[in-house]
């Protein structure tokens, strides 16, 4: 019994005729016709009558006809699982998410992802939530991580973990030590905080607003980086998530406030509902929710 006289047999069922099946295999009649006779010869029973000028199976034929489309659906997922084995070990993956995530967050997933899978090359896009949320509606990119909640209908969101944000100042700096800290205390010293498009800030306009104190916002800045520097020289405070200042904090470079009245951002994964999630995306998740449950990254 070979394979072609199974999917023969498959496709004059499901057609309900040999000529149809024939065009659909880019067989001839006859040829089709010899597969079938063979396959019934074979089995020792006939497998379709004629009704009215289509053919129908017989009972034996019913029953071989659900063996064979389980066996032709087995060979197709096995074909696919290949496939994708093949495009994992050799394939590519676009993330797009902060420069927060970017930097204390990622690295040792993507140490071990590249550990794991050499040959796939990785994309990471560095952009402010508000982008990383149009770049998977445009697939762009794989998938975003973002600060949520995110409300699109073609988008689906999965929280990952939660970040705290702390206020940072200069060890030697009047509001070292006083943690919580309310808002209130904040307020009078000035402020770097990120630019006011992006997500972080937004949140944090909100907060003051909410507490009814004044921001009084220096600069406005576009690296974590920067606004770390210059805190440290001592020209002004600000909040940034506590996974970006782990190391001053632990050096005694910079001091770290808990403020009672921000809640922990949620940080989520953004994906396309109607886009499938590759392999190499589905392996990257893997690891990033393994390197997530055993709280490193998060807070």
């Amino acid at each position: 019994m070979e394979l072609i006289q199974l999917r023969s047999f498959y496709v004059i069922a499901r057609e309900h005729s040999v000529t149809r099946a024939a065009s659909h295999l880019g067989l001839t009649q006859p040829a089709l016709s010899i597969q079938l006779k063979a396959l019934e010869a074979e089995l020792g029973e006939a497998l379709f009558t004629r009704h009215r000028k289509q053919m129908q199976l017989t009972q034996a034929g019913d029953i071989f006809y659900r063996h064979v489309q389980t066996v032709l659906t087995t060979l197709e997922e096995a074909k696919t699982e290949v496939a994708e084995l093949q495009q994992l070990l050799r394939g590519h993956l676009a993330i797009a998410t902060s420069d927060t995530n970017s930097a204390y967050v990622l690295p040792e997933v993507l140490r071990q992802f590249c550990a794991h899978y050499p040959h796939i090359r990785i994309d990471i896009r560095n952009r402010m939530s508000s982008q990383v949320l149009q770049m998977v509606l445009d697939q762009e990119v794989d998938f975003g991580i973002a600060t949520l909640p995110i409300a699109h209908r073609q988008v689906s969101t999965d929280t990952l973990f939660y970040r705290e944000e702390v206020v940072i100042c200069p060890v030697d700096h009047p509001l070292s030590g006083v943690s919580p800290v309310s808002l209130a205390q904040v307020s009078p010293y000035p402020l770097l905080a990120l630019s006011p498009r992006s997500t972080s800030r937004q949140l944090l306009d909100l907060a003051f607003q909410l507490a009814g104190v004044p921001m009084q916002v220096a600069m406005n800045l576009g690296s974590m980086e920067v606004i770390k520097r210059f805190v440290e020289i001592g020209l002004g405070v600000a909040i940034v998530p506590r996974v970006a200042v782990a190391e001053e904090e632990q050096q005694g470079r910079l001091a770290a406030l808990t403020v009672a009245e921000l809640p922990a951002r949620e940080i989520g994964l953004v994906e396309r509902k109607d886009r499938r999630r590759s392999p190499p995306a589905t392996a990257f998740m893997h690891l990033l929710r393994a390197h997530l449950s055993q709280g490193k990254g998060r807070r």
